[in-house]
């Protein structure tokens, strides 16, 4: 079964360059092993984030995502079933540098629309700069 996890979450202000590279390279790899894809936004303060893979991977990967110290205040955006699976099936974890806030992505509110939430990860990803 795929499962899907969306948040948006208050960046810790300490975050360094090297510690989310690190962050990104360490999720990268489990999320290969384990089959997860998604997406990370960052725009310097908030990060947004959509993963989706098989159930038990998953679980484990918010639990780390909601374990980490680099940031807080997380708010669940999505968490089930994906309607459609494979919204991000070409990343284990595209990172994405926002220029400004991703106030579209706040709108939402728990259990959002999967479709309008994919989407608005989409519009935020194609203005992005792409790491």
């Amino acid at each position: 079964m795929i499962d899907c996890y969306a948040y948006t979450s208050r960046a810790l202000p300490d975050l360094d360059p090297v510690a989310l590279s690190k962050i990104i390279v360490h999720s990268r790899g489990f999320n290969e092993t384990y089959a997860l894809t998604g997406v990370l936004l960052y725009d310097g303060a908030s990060f947004y984030q959509y993963i989706e893979g098989p159930a038990e991977a998953l679980a484990d990967a918010r639990q780390r995502i909601e374990a980490s110290r680099h940031h807080s205040s997380i708010q669940v955006l999505l968490d089930g079933t994906p309607r459609q699976p494979g919204a991000f099936s070409t990343w284990s974890l595209g990172y994405l540098m926002l220029d400004e806030p991703a106030h579209a992505l706040h709108a939402f509110v728990m259990p959002a629309d999967h479709a309008q939430l994919v989407g608005a990860f989409n519009v935020l990803a194609e203005k992005a700069d792409v790491m």
